[in-house]
């Protein structure tokens, strides 16, 4: 039976509702896999472990998140197809070719070690430089002017580190990161020599996670981080790191809202900016009352909060009621009608 619903907020909610739902039912179930992807060189061994053996046993991430990752495999996809169109009108012309290239670099000993796949190769005579394309928030990708600045942010870094990687197996000296951003996507150039040390990073971390695969073994919790170890989705599952303060709570592993809050932090001050940004921010919190989002943690409190349900004057001519009756009689109060949070950065 098909129920009638006229009013346009009951119309909006339903329809988010079945739009959360079906981000959740497309959510893939992540299996376990015998090497490390270019896209994984992480600062803990443990988690690299982790997520060859046991991946789906990972902090699920909710609808929102989901429909982060979406828009941002799109932004990719049409930012690799615009690439691909401008090359014959550039001056020089060149060619997007090789996409979805498989991709893997062996280890001391020959053996395969990390795998992957480049997005695409841009073929400009001789040159046949790697191309990766990423869309980050723009609070992050509008802070990165050069491929160091990549390093600079835990949420960049792994694809710093993924593009070296590919690089280096392809013998090749540069290629670039395509970045997506609120204007005209930024190539930035990436070149490998000056950055032989993090590949010898990324693989020294590689092969060690790799022997502890083999042997059944885990390596030792990441030691003197705690802010990387809450950002971990294995953290309070499978992975119960000895921390000291950290309790209870609720991680919320969001890059684009921890950069927002960077950058809310940035803009403390009287300005609309500032207070645009804290309203997104508030909203996206509401209802959470202990978390953590990198090195912000948060806090929320519940309030009462009273309203009257109908208009006085309708209600005071049909029932010829006191303002004081009116009240009494159609106050209601919502125990969680008020909800106030507190954001505070520690480090």
């Amino acid at each position: 039976m098909t129920i009638a619903i006229t009013h346009a907020a009951e119309i909006a909610e339903r329809i988010q509702q079945t739009w959360r739902a079906d981000l959740e039912a497309s959510r893939r179930t992540p299996t376990p896999h015998p090497y490390v992807y270019a896209s994984s060189c992480r600062e803990c061994e443990r988690r690299m472990v982790y997520e060859m053996t046991t991946p789906d046993q990972q902090t699920p991430v909710d609808a929102d998140v989901l429909a982060k990752m979406r828009r941002g495999e799109d932004r990719e996809r049409d930012n690799l197809a615009d690439l691909a169109r401008i090359a014959r009108n550039a001056d020089p012309p060149f060619r997007v070719t090789n996409q979805q290239e498989r991709f893997e670099l062996r280890g001391r000993g020959g053996r395969i070690v990390i795998v992957g796949r480049v997005d695409a190769r841009l073929e400009l005579g001789r040159v046949r430089a790697p191309i990766e394309l990423k869309a980050w928030s723009p609070f992050l990708t509008e802070r990165i002017k050069t491929f160091d600045d990549v390093f600079t942010n835990r949420w960049t870094t792994s694809g710093g580190y993924q593009m070296l990687a590919y690089l280096y197996g392809a013998s090749e000296s540069f290629g670039f990161l395509l970045l997506d951003g609120i204007g005209v996507p930024r190539l930035l150039p990436v070149e490998l020599d000056p950055h032989l040390d993090k590949v010898e990073t990324f693989l020294s971390r590689a092969e060690h996670a790799l022997e502890h695969v083999d042997a059944g073994t885990l390596p030792d919790y990441l030691n003197g981080d705690p802010d990387e170890c809450t950002r971990c989705p294995f953290y309070g599952g499978t992975c119960n790191p000895p921390l000291s303060g950290v309790g209870d709570l609720q991680v919320l592993n969001d890059p684009e809202l921890e950069a927002a809050l960077d950058r809310r932090e940035e803009l403390r001050k009287p300005g609309k900016a500032y207070a645009e940004l804290d309203q997104e921010i508030k909203q996206r919190l509401r209802g959470v009352t202990h978390a953590i989002v990198g090195p912000y943690e948060i806090r929320g409190y519940w309030g009462k909060q009273s309203r009257l349900d109908l208009p006085l004057d309708v209600v005071a001519r049909n029932l010829q009621l006191t303002i004081p009756q009116l009240r009494d009689r159609y106050t209601r109060t919502d125990p969680h009608g008020r909800f106030t949070l507190h954001i505070e950065k520690h480090g």
